[in-house]
C-alpha cells in the first residue's frame, strides 16, 4: 500500500461505442483478462481499504461485479451506477469515499497499462502541489482551429502536454472544486467543453496541477486497433 490514505475512483461508466456497439470494451479480453480486471488488479492492493469506487454502466454493473469477484475474491471495492457524462459518473463515485482520505486518484478503466510506479510519482507531486497528472509532449504538431475548420493559432509544442490518468489531487480541495460545479453538470444534464478531465475541474478553484512527464506505457483503449499496441 502507498504510505498515505489514498482513495481511487475508476471511471468505467462509458458506453465505449467507438470500440464496439455490441460489447463493452472493458469486458473484452486483453492479455488473457478483461480490460477492467487489469486496472483493478494493478491498483487495488495500494488503495486504502474500502476506498476504491467503480462507476459502471447500469446494465453491466452486476456483470462487472461478478467478474471482479472471480479475480479478486472477497474484495471491498464499492460500486455505483455511472452517470450520463464522465463528470457525473466521477461525482457519484467520489461521494462514496470516506472523508478521512488524503488524496483522491481518478483513473479511466480503459487505461490498463498504468502502473503503481506512475501512481506513486503522481501522489508525491500532488502532496507538494495540490494536484498532478501524467503527461507527454505531443509528437504531432497541434493546431487550434476555428468553427469553420481553419487554423486559428499555431501552438508551441514544448508548451503543450498530452495528459492521461490517473490524475491525483488533495481530496479536500478536489471535492470542493467538484461540488462547486453547477447541478446541471453534476447531474449529467449538461456538459462543459472545457471540463474534459478532472484537472480542469480542480483548476476552476485556482488550484495548481503539476504535469509529471512519463515515458511509461499508458495508452487508452478507444478503438479495437488499440488492443494491438
Amino acid at each position: 500500500m502507498i504510505n498515505l490514505k489514498l482513495g481511487m475512483v475508476i471511471a468505467a461508466g462509458g458506453s465505449g461505442s467507438r470500440f464496439s456497439r455490441k460489447v463493452n470494451k472493458l469486458l473484452v479480453e486483453y492479455n488473457d483478462k478483461p480490460l477492467l480486471i487489469h486496472t483493478l488488479e494493478m491498483f487495488y492492493p495500494v488503495i486504502s481499504p474500502g476506498s476504491m469506487v467503480v462507476a459502471a454502466p447500469a446494465d453491466l454493473l452486476d456483470e462487472m461485479q461478478k467478474i471482479t469477484e472471480s479475480y479478486l475474491p472477497d474484495n471491498n471495492i464499492r460500486w455505483t451506477v455511472g452517470g450520463s457524462t464522465r463528470i457525473s459518473s466521477v461525482y457519484r463515485a467520489a461521494m462514496l469515499l470516506d472523508d478521512s482520505i488524503e488524496l483522491i486518484a481518478v483513473h479511466d478503466a480503459a487505461r490498463p497499462l498504468a502502473s503503481v510506479e506512475l501512481l506513486k510519482e503522481l501522489c508525491e507531486a500532488a502532496r507538494l502541489f495540490g494536484g498532478a497528472v501524467p503527461g507527454m509532449t505531443p509528437v504531432d504538431t497541434i493546431k487550434q482551429i476555428d468553427s469553420n475548420g481553419f487554423i486559428a493559432n499555431n501552438l508551441i509544442r514544448k508548451e503543450l502536454a498530452a495528459v492521461a490518468t490517473p490524475q491525483v489531487f488533495k481530496y479536500v480541495h478536489y471535492m470542493q472544486a467538484l461540488k462547486s460545479l453547477p447541478e446541471s453538470i453534476l447531474s449529467g444534464q449538461l456538459e462543459d467543453p472545457l471540463l474534459t478531465d478532472d484537472a480542469a475541474v480542480f483548476m476552476r478553484q485556482k488550484n495548481q496541477v503539476k504535469v509529471v512527464y512519463s515515458s511509461l506505457p499508458n495508452h487508452k483503449i478507444t478503438v479495437q486497433s488499440d488492443l494491438k499496441k
